[in-house]
C-alpha cells in the first residue's frame, strides 16, 4: 500500500491500473490535457524501465560469460612451460625420459627398505 492506495508488485500491472483509473477522470478538456500528460510520462517511464532493465541483463551476461572465460583459462594445475624449477632440477631429467617426454624409470634412486 502506498498511503491508502494498493499497489502492485509489478511495473506493468501498477501502470495498467493507472491507465485504467485515468479513463475514469471526466471527459473534460482540463482532463482530457492532464491525462494526455501523464499516460505520455507513463509510456515514457515504462520505456526506460525496460531499457535499464536491457542494460543490467547485458552487463549482468558480459559478466558472467567473462568470469567463465577467464576460469576457462585458468587451469589450476600448470602446463608444463609455465611451471618454475629449480636449477638442479633438470639434472639428468633427459636420461631418465623416453622420446614422448615420459619418464623411463631409469636412473632412478633405490628405494630404501625398512626390513
Amino acid at each position: 500500500m502506498v498511503g491508502d492506495q494498493q499497489v502492485f508488485k509489478t511495473l506493468s500491472a501498477n501502470v495498467a491500473v493507472t491507465m485504467a483509473n485515468l479513463d475514469q477522470l471526466l471527459d473534460t478538456p482540463e482532463c482530457q490535457g492532464i491525462r494526455t500528460s501523464i499516460r505520455a510520462y507513463l509510456i515514457v517511464a515504462m520505456g526506460q524501465t525496460t531499457d535499464l532493465l536491457r542494460r543490467t541483463q547485458a552487463i549482468s551476461y558480459m559478466e558472467v560469460t567473462s568470469d567463465q572465460t577467464h576460469r576457462s583459462r585458468a587451469s589450476p594445475w600448470p602446463s608444463a612451460h609455465h611451471r618454475s624449477r629449480s636449477p638442479n632440477d633438470d639434472r639428468g631429467k633427459a636420461a631418465r625420459r623416453d622420446g614422448r617426454g615420459r619418464d623411463t624409470g631409469r636412473n632412478r634412486k633405490p628405494r630404501h627398505s625398512h626390513d
